[in-house]
């Protein structure tokens, strides 16, 4: 599927790598992936929540949203690092409160090609950011 210029033209204004612009033109999808619970947006509906009133600063801090949790947690991968994790959507509501987005957000320090493969083979693999924070503790004390 084509992405339309006004995804390109937003890819481009918020510093996207083209690196990532590449890679949406080529795995973009009509509509999004499942992968139990995971979902994997298509380009158009990037575009549209990274621009939803409530996610607005998530991508102002680099990190833009791909999909979703089972439970609504946007799927993010981080501009800079290319490296996916969750946003806690709980926290994202007005009041509800964050000083910094590093305190609702979980890097799982994946690929996205990891990330996504994971999902599909990995049987306790993170449905949200909760599970992802548990997932990492665990991770860390069997290293």
């Amino acid at each position: 599927m084509k992405i339309t210029e006004t995804s390109l033209n937003f890819f481009k204004e918020i510093g996207m790598s083209i690196e990532l612009i590449d890679f949406l033109k080529e795995f973009s999808y009509k509509t999004y992936l499942d992968f139990d619970g995971i979902s994997f947006s298509s380009v158009y509906r990037m575009r549209l929540e990274n621009l939803n009133p409530i996610n607005k600063e998530i991508y102002k801090q680099n990190l833009f949203i791909i999909g979703a949790g089972l439970n609504g947690d946007p799927i993010v991968i981080n501009t800079r690092t290319m490296k996916v994790g969750f946003v806690s959507h709980d926290k994202l509501f007005p009041n509800d409160g964050y000083d910094y987005i590093d305190e609702i957000y979980v890097d799982l320090n994946m690929s996205m090609g990891e990330f996504f493969y994971q999902a599909t083979i990995e049987r306790k693999f993170p449905i949200d950011a909760d599970t992802a924070q548990k997932y990492l503790q665990k991770k860390k004390n069997t290293i």
